[in-house]
C-alpha cells in the first residue's frame, strides 16, 4: 500500500517489496513463457463505513489494512484517512443501491 507505507510493511510482517510486475519481468528476461490474467474480486463492505459497524466489518478493515484490530489500535487521523481512501473510487466500486464493494483484483501469472 503505497499510500500508507507503514501498513503491512516489511518491518512489521517480513514482506518484501516484490510484486507481480517483478516476477513477470524476470520471466520475460529469462525467456520463460507465461500467461497473465486478472481475476476480479469484489467484497461487499458497506458496513465498514457505518457509525457502529458490526465485528465482521472490522475484520474486513483489518484485512485491507494488513493490521490486527486496526480500528482500535490506530489513531483517529490515520483511521479517518485510511477509511476515506478505502471508500474512494481507487479502492471501492459503488453500486446504484448504495452498496460499496472493495476491489481486490488479483493478478495471476501462469507459467506455460
Amino acid at each position: 500500500m503505497r499510500e500508507f507505507p507503514k501498513l503491512g510493511s516489511k518491518s512489521n510482517f517480513g514482506f518484501s517489496d516484490v510484486d507481480i510486475s517483478h516476477v513477470r519481468r524476470h520471466f520475460d528476461d529469462a525467456g520463460i513463457a507465461h500467461c497473465d490474467n486478472l481475476i476480479p474480486i469484489r467484497v461487499e463492505m458497506t458496513d465498514c463505513f457505518a457509525d457502529n459497524p458490526p465485528p465482521e466489518a472490522d475484520l474486513l478493515i483489518d484485512f485491507a489494512a494488513h493490521c490486527i484490530d486496526f480500528r482500535k489500535n490506530s489513531d483517529d487521523q490515520l483511521r479517518d484517512r485510511f477509511l476515506k481512501f478505502l471508500g474512494s473510487d481507487k479502492c471501492t466500486e459503488k453500486r446504484g443501491d448504495g452498496r460499496r464493494y472493495f476491489r481486490g483484483d488479483w493478478g495471476v501469472t501462469v507459467v506455460q
